[in-house]
């Protein structure tokens, strides 16, 4: 009965439809007269009630149907009612009656579905005409399967990128972010233990199934998941249901269409999302834009619409303006920040603080700070016009303490001075305890005392009781240039200012006295001012100075850091007067004709101030500058309102332009890290991505050859090692720059054949060559050379070299070799007859990430890492290229002379007997027992193998067996490979023991050979590499016997 009605129900939507579109081609056949080929045609897999697919129709309504003048025809799949071939036939009928005789401009397919059963037919009936595909997953699957409506298998998966139609394919990717949609519901519910998933029957709704299930089952186990599917269950019954959840089961919604029958008509509906957040007591998360209206969805991850729009409309441009620039472009969004409705969030009683600190909110209320921004603002006025007001008082303020200090200094010159020189005495501490007279000047014998009764005297001798408070002040104030304060002499009954100076003699004092007593009140009250200026100008490190117009001179006070013209002469203790010629000549020529402009502006009354920044000559060093910032107004005016005097302060700010260009410095070296890290990341995920390809494509197909087909075996194996070396050449490189950034690229230093070595690389580099039109050589030009350095790192850049000559020489040569450049130094080199390499490009050969060919394999790292090594071992490198004729790579080491180093047995007296008959015995301590059927794979023909499975079996197996030699792990459990290798050498010394690691850094290979071991090996193991360390060893450690 169910399979009558079934069949009944697919019979009677057939017949539906096919009135439906015959009607819709008698109309078709009316209105394609009129249809335009200046239009977009946009073919919606779903209807026009979808909100994902109106992300995408509106906004090109909105650019090009209203204002454009550009025809937009939109066709709706509806691909629920599509479920038979005889229906979907009659759709492409009808979509060809209607536009196949017109070529419009664009075509967007809007969902997977429309690509896959529709391609074909866009090929055929619009041929060239460029196509927009926005997919929700980035592959496809069999026509068939989009009709059922189930789960495509992986195995009939179609990656989009694999395209190779003639269709011009750009593929925007549009997809659910259902990863990070799921993350964030577990950061901000972390006790979740079940989700919900609310989608329907469309075929997009079963990936999104799967999706769900893969990443519960791999980053959530623990939680449970249950499919809600539209048309399985009945929305009252899924609101009551909803209604009984509790706070640890959320519910994630993707889309609820369900199919219905209207007077034999079959339409589509979907008004779940108007309900979820009415009746769920639960969160609600949406994959859809539904959360940005409050109505209980609480939001999810998906991009804004103006995001979305922009990038969309930026793509259908760059296709209409160059529709066949490439045959495949595959255009992505990245991932869009969370996306949270404030309101319905926080009425659920969700904590906001989980959220992650990029989310974006919607419906949130206001803070205060935007609440009350106005009168913010109005205070924040305030305050700066009271704080303008306040720095205009104190300027006010500081002249008229500047021009009292001037009028003191002109008083203190042309009064009659006192001037004695001391010589100061020190105790042990360093402390002055007294001082003697050595000097004094007419005045001073007449106001003081005569020569006779002070020269070669102590102070103590001729006062003792006042000499302690003058020590203290001396103490306290010998660190300064210059040092002032006011003495009371009793016998005279006079007060003096004392102006204390260091002597040009070390540990002498010149002092001068003026006698103020007259003023000794107005004194103390200037000595307050000028040291509260004083301090004042110390902490802001500025330097007052006056320019008098009329004389032509400047007044700059000698404690500030402007430097002047040696030319000038000495200076004066406090003050020194300079030609202003002098003053504007330290400035430096480009910023001279503008610092001038500024003063004339300020002397002519153009400007009341001005505020200057320049560049002085540095004393003694006239290729160096120092920055300065000059601050200036018109002191006086004379009777004619002219310009007499103008006062200013210099601020040295060279610290501060420096920090400023380092600033940018920084900013722009840090933008390029990060354009070079992206474009590492991406080219990392291609070059690694290819050879996995390589391996684990022909790893299946080995699987499945016959032994008949041993040739193509031997082959699949070759490709699968060749690729699996090209994994480890990517991944050494990533570690060498690794090691590089922190420091630690080690070199080991020896005694080098190079001869022998590079007959070595020759030979490794023909089997390497697979172009029969190309040879590779060594010339050797010296019939010896032994060399200290490091036999690893010289091959590695020998190396690399090859490699890339290899890369990009299609017939012809490459050679390889050295001679002595001069007594120091020998130059290496390896020329091709290759493609050359562009003048433009050949200063940026050596950078990170550099690679000339983006299609060639590598990770563009090989010849940063190459500079980095000639340079560390004391050499250069360069290249020299001609564009069609070849390239030269060269470099030079340090040509240090030595011996050939002869190897001999090892210990030789204690070296073990055995039989060139007898096997060797090897113990392999590998507590993974994949990894030890691979060891024994590699070495069970040659070698009897036993079996350790942790540290202290190892021990033990080596006490009853004692084995030649031993392959340790160094992680195992009960004892690691450290301790067994500790243990069994206190046993047996000379027993060779080679440590199998997962680890390639500097400080874990230093750790291997500081711990006893003779060799290493890191995984994933090369056999050939293992055979060769096995041998050598051996060889080293046992004397072979008849």
């Amino acid at each position: 009965m169910h399979i009558f009605i079934s069949k009944t129900s697919h019979l009677l939507l057939f017949i539906i439809l096919t009135q439906s579109i015959f009607l819709s081609y008698c109309y078709a056949q009316e209105a394609q007269q009129n249809l335009s080929d200046n239009s977009i045609l946009i073919i919606n897999s779903y209807t026009e009630s979808s909100q994902w697919s109106n992300e995408f129709i509106n906004p090109i309504y909105d650019q090009y149907g209203i204002n454009n003048q550009t025809d937009i025809y939109i066709e709706h799949m509806n691909m629920l009612t599509i479920d038979t071939e005889e229906v979907l036939e009659e759709y492409k009928k009808n979509l060809h009656q209607r536009y196949g005789n017109i070529t419009p401009k664009l075509i967007i397919l809007l969902g997977n579905s429309a690509w896959a059963l529709m391609n074909k037919e866009i090929e055929k009936d619009w041929k060239g005409v460029p196509v927009l595909l926005c997919s929700e997953k980035d592959y496809i699957g069999n026509p068939s399967t989009y009709l059922t409506k189930e789960l495509i298998p992986v195995s009939d998966r179609k990656t989009l990128k694999d395209y190779q139609g003639n269709i011009h394919l750009t593929v925007f990717d549009a997809h659910f972010y259902i990863k990070e949609t799921i993350e964030l519901m577990t950061t901000i519910t972390p006790q979740m233990s079940k989700l919900i998933f609310l989608s329907d029957k469309r075929c997009i709704s079963a990936q999104c199934r799967d999706e769900v299930d893969s990443i519960i089952a791999s980053s959530h186990p623990n939680i449970q998941v249950e499919h809600l599917i539209a048309g399985d269950i009945a929305n009252d019954k899924l609101i009551s249901y909803l209604k009984t959840l509790d706070s640890n089961t959320l519910v994630l919604y993707l889309s609820w269409f369900k199919t219905k029958y209207q007077q034999g008509n079959a339409i589509l509906t979907s008004s779940l999302s108007r309900l979820l957040g009415s009746y769920s007591k639960s969160p609600v998360f949406t994959l859809n834009r539904d959360a940005i209206a409050t109505n209980g969805l609480v939001g999810g991850c998906f991009w804004e619409e103006n995001v979305i729009k922009s990038k969309f409309l930026q793509t259908v441009k760059e296709i209409l303006a160059n529709s066949t620039s490439q045959k495949y472009r595959f255009v992505q969004m990245g991932t869009p920040a969370p996306v949270i409705n404030y309101v319905d969030f926080t009425n659920l009683g969700l904590n906001i603080n989980k959220c992650p600190s990029n989310t974006i909110f919607y419906a949130k209320p206001p803070t205060f700070l935007e609440q009350n921004y106005q009168i913010i603002l109005v205070f924040l006025f305030f305050l700066g016009c009271l704080y303008a007001w306040w720095n205009r008082k104190i300027a006010d303020e500081r002249g008229k303490k500047i021009n009292a200090l001037t009028g003191y200094s002109s008083l203190i010159q042309n009064m009659p001075i006192l001037y004695a020189k001391e010589e100061l005495i020190y105790d042990e501490n360093g402390q002055i305890i007294d001082f003697i007279y050595r000097e004094v000047n007419p005045t001073f014998e007449k106001h003081i005392a005569t020569k006779e009764q002070t020269l070669g005297k102590r102070q103590t001798d001729l006062k003792k009781n006042a000499s302690v408070e003058l020590f203290k002040l001396y103490n306290t104030l010998i660190h300064k240039k210059e040092f002032t304060f006011q003495y009371y002499y009793e016998k005279t009954q006079k007060y003096y200012t004392v102006i204390v100076v260091h002597s040009s003699q070390k540990n002498h004092l010149d002092v001068f006295c003026v006698d103020n007593t007259e003023l000794s009140i107005t004194q103390q009250m200037l000595h307050s001012a000028n040291h509260k200026l004083s301090a004042a100008l110390e902490v802001a490190d500025i330097t007052p100075w006056k320019w008098d117009l009329e004389k032509k001179v400047i007044l700059c006070d000698v404690n500030r850091p402007v430097e002047l013209l040696e030319s000038i002469g000495n200076v004066s203790e406090q003050q020194l007067s300079v030609p202003d010629s002098a003053y504007f000549s330290k400035i430096c020529k480009q910023d001279r004709e503008r610092i001038e402009a500024a003063y004339t502006k300020l002397i002519n009354g153009e400007v009341s101030k001005i505020k200057e920044e320049f560049r002085i000559i540095k004393k003694n060093d006239s290729s160096h500058y120092e920055w300065v910032e000059v601050q200036a107004t018109v002191d006086e005016k004379d009777k004619d309102g002219k310009a007499k005097n103008l006062v200013g302060s210099s601020l040295v700010i060279t610290q501060r332009k420096a920090m400023e260009e380092a600033l940018v410095q920084a900013k722009e070296k840090a933008e390029e890290s990060n354009k070079l890290k992206s474009a590492f990341l991406a080219n990392m995920s291609h070059e690694i991505r290819t050879p996995l390809n390589a391996i684990v494509g022909f790893s299946g197909i080995l699987a499945s050859t016959s032994e008949e087909e041993e040739q193509e075996r031997k082959e699949y194996v070759q490709i699968i090692e060749n690729n699996n070396n090209l994994l480890l050449q990517l991944i050494n490189d990533i570690l060498d720059i690794s090691k590089i950034e922190a420091g630690t690229l080690d070199f080991i230093y020896s005694s080098v054949d190079v001869n022998e070595l590079f007959f070595s690389i020759e030979d490794s580099s023909k089997l390497k060559n697979t172009n029969e039109n190309v040879r590779i050589f060594y010339n050797q030009q010296m019939p010896e050379c032994c060399i200290n350095t490091d036999k690893n790192r010289l091959t590695q850049v020998v190396t690399n070299m090859i490699n890339n000559a290899m890369k990009f020489t299609q017939e012809g040569s490459i050679e390889f070799g050295y001679y002595p450049k001069n007594n120091d130094f020998l130059y290496f080199y390896v020329t091709d007859t290759g493609c050359g390499i562009p003048e433009d490009k050949l200063h940026n050969v050596f950078g990170r990430f550099v690679k000339l060919n983006n299609f060639a394999q590598g990770t563009g790292l090989g010849l940063s890492i190459c500079e980095t090594i000639v340079k560390t071992m004391g050499g250069e490198i360069g290249v020299s290229s001609k564009l069609d004729e070849g390239t030269t790579f060269w470099f030079t080491l340090p040509y240090a002379q030595t011996s050939k180093t002869m190897h001999t047995t090892k210990d030789i007296e204690n070296a073990r007997l055995i039989s060139k008959k007898e096997k060797f015995v090897i113990m392999v301590a590998e507590d993974n027992e994949s990894n030890y059927k691979l060891f024994e794979s590699m070495l069970k023909k040659h070698y009897t193998l036993i079996h350790a499975w942790n540290g202290e079996e190892a021990v033990q197996l080596f006490k009853e067996k004692n084995p030649h030699l031993i392959l340790m792990d160094i992680n195992m459990p009960k004892m690691d490979g450290y301790e067994a290798a500790r243990l069994i050498h206190e046993i047996a010394p000379q027993t060779p023991i080679i440590a199998v690691t997962a680890f390639a850094y500097a400080e874990d290979e230093q750790r291997i050979i500081e711990n006893g071991f003779d060799a290493y090996t890191t995984k994933p193991i090369q056999p050939k590499k293992l055979q060769s360390q096995i041998i050598e060893l051996l060889k080293e450690r046992f004397l072979f016997t008849l």
